[in-house]
């Protein structure tokens, strides 16, 4: 019986450990007061949130590598301007994605900010433009 605690014990050790070797990742919606950032993701891991401006998401384990952040952004203050999303009563939440790419290293602490500047439209993935 105690031979097989510890076999189990290690078993779980082992593969605990490489998950430690994982960056752990946050990400930060710095991209101003009046956007709403929804679904960020990052390096196979995917956030299930909505971040209102200097909110960040809980800390993941991803992948190392470089990458880029992509997310679904609401601009609340083109939003409340009218137009046909306001009309509408259905906001659209576009695609978009960081400019640049950016780099997690094994067991490295990395805080993603999305900002204005580093920020474009991702045309990767279907939007909601009804097509």
């Amino acid at each position: 019986m105690r031979r097989t605690t510890l076999f189990v014990s290690l078993a779980v050790l082992t593969f605990a450990g490489c998950d430690l070797d994982y960056p752990r990742v946050v990400v930060v919606n710095r991209i101003g007061p009046e956007v709403v950032v929804r679904d960020p993701s990052f390096n196979g891991c995917h956030w299930a949130t909505i971040l209102n401006y200097g909110d960040h998401t809980a800390m993941k384990a991803c992948l190392p590598g470089r990458g880029r952040v992509h997310f679904k952004k609401l601009d609340l203050a083109q939003y409340s301007a009218g137009g046909s999303q306001a009309d509408d009563g259905t906001p659209r939440w576009f695609n978009y994605q960081t400019a640049s790419s950016l780099e997690a290293g094994p067991g490295d602490n990395v805080i993603l900010e999305l900002t204005r500047e580093d920020m474009e439209q991702d045309f990767s993935v279907p939007g909601p433009y009804g097509h």
